[in-house]
């Protein structure tokens, strides 16, 4: 009976193995172009835009202000 439970931890092991393989294959790997990343440094800038703007103060901002919100873009 043992010998049952070790082969069917194994094979679970096994398939676990698999899944967690395939799954870190698939994350996105960072571009080797300069386009590429130009495109990412794009996004996490948008990224890092959209979070600073969505702050306590600066919601709290906007609702004083009457929702006004638009900004000139940074470069």
């Amino acid at each position: 009976m043992a010998e049952i439970f070790v082969l069917l931890g194994v094979l679970l092991g096994v398939v676990v193995f698999l899944i967690v393989k395939l799954t870190l294959k698939e994350r996105r790997r960072p571009t080797d172009n300069f386009d590429g990343q130009q495109i990412e440094r794009q996004h996490s800038a948008e990224a890092r835009h959209i979070r600073a703007a969505n702050t306590s103060i600066a919601v709290h901002n906007r609702f004083v202000d009457g929702g006004n919100d638009w900004r000139p873009r940074k470069r």
